[in-house]
This record gives structure tokens, C-alpha cells and sequence, in this order.
């Protein structure tokens, strides 16, 4: 009789397709329907769950993120997001127009920065399926990834981001900071 040896995969690996599914399946407390949000993302890639009671999410121009990041490149944006938001969940809009930072249930009822809108409890959302983790142009991804089931961006943090960003984007002529204005306002993208 012939002994084979089975291949395990690495244990990073199963910890990383477990942490996955954790996340994912945290995510879709948020959809009206679990199914139909399931099959969106194995199809489409995004699926519509709901804000509140489990995140709220901050809607950020790209402008202002790059700007934030001293960056128009996504691929430097990320680990800048990464870093400035601990590790936060956020995700980006296909060409990059905007950033969307998961926060906790709640957050946008006190939110008071203007140029990053808050979208309260109720509000449907297109998130990215969570296998979704690097940029291509024409698709919503997870800039900064959801590390485990709940663990949300501190939204203090995402207002210093978003403050930062303003004013990078208004350090500049009168003319200049009317069409940062205009560009961050009305989600026009740069690169």
C-alpha cells in the first residue's frame, strides 16, 4: 500500500479565507436580503446593504483623500489609508471619485464636517464583495480592507483625514481653492 502525503495550505492562509468569510458574513447583517447581496457580489462585485445599526459610512470626495495623502496615485493612497485610519475599513468607488469610511452605527447623527457627507441608518450603500482588495479602474474595491467582523474606522480619525485633505486642497490661490471647492464637492476626480 502506497502512503500519499495530503498538501495543507499554510496556515495564513486558511486564517486569511476564514477571516474572509467572518467578514463578509458580518457585512450582510446590513442586507435587506442576504441571498440576493451574496449573489451581487459573486456577480456584480458590489451588493447593497443597508447603514445602521451595525456601521454608518462617510462618504469622502477623492479629491480630499489624495490630497490628504500627498498622493494622486491609488497605489500610494492605500497604505496611506491603512496607516491614517488604523487599519479602518475603507472602500473606493470606481474611478476613484470616492471614499467610503465605515464607521460605527450612530456617528453620522453627530457628523459636522461638510465636505464629507454622512449617511445615516437606512441609507443603501454599493459595497465591494470583500475579496475586492486591489485597485482597477473601473471597479469599487476595499482600499483599506475590514480586518475582522466589526472593527470599524474611529471616526475622529476620518475627520482629521477629511481636514487634513481641505486644507492641502485650500493652501493655494482664491481661484485655485474655488475649483478644489467645486472638484471635492461634486466628486470629481483627478488622475
Amino acid at each position: 500500500m502506497k502512503c500519499t502525503q495530503t498538501s495543507q495550505p499554510e496556515a495564513g492562509v486558511i486564517m486569511g479565507a476564514e477571516r474572509a468569510r467572518a467578514v463578509e458574513a458580518w457585512l450582510l447583517l446590513a442586507a435587506p436580503d442576504t441571498a440576493k447581496a451574496r449573489q451581487e457580489w459573486e456577480t456584480q462585485g458590489t451588493a447593497i446593504l443597508r447603514c445602521g445599526p451595525f456601521f454608518d459610512a462617510i462618504r469622502i470626495p477623492g479629491a480630499i483623500v489624495r490630497a490628504a495623502a500627498g498622493e494622486d496615485d491609488a497605489f500610494a493612497v492605500d497604505p496611506f489609508l491603512l496607516q491614517a485610519l488604523d487599519r479602518g475599513p475603507v472602500f473606493a468607488t470606481a474611478g476613484l471619485e470616492r471614499y467610503y469610511a465605515l464607521v460605527p452605527g450612530g456617528v453620522a447623527y453627530d457628523w459636522r464636517v461638510p465636505v464629507a457627507e454622512s449617511l445615516p441608518r437606512g441609507i443603501g450603500l454599493g459595497v465591494p464583495a470583500v475579496r475586492l482588495t486591489q485597485y482597477e479602474r473601473d471597479v469599487s474595491y476595499w482600499a483599506s480592507p475590514m480586518d475582522e467582523p466589526g472593527k470599524l474606522c474611529d471616526a475622529d480619525k476620518v475627520a482629521e483625514l477629511v481636514a487634513t485633505g481641505w486644507r492641502r486642497l485650500t493652501q493655494s490661490s482664491p481661484s485655485d481653492r474655488s475649483a478644489a471647492f467645486m472638484n471635492a464637492t461634486h466628486g470629481q476626480a483627478g488622475g
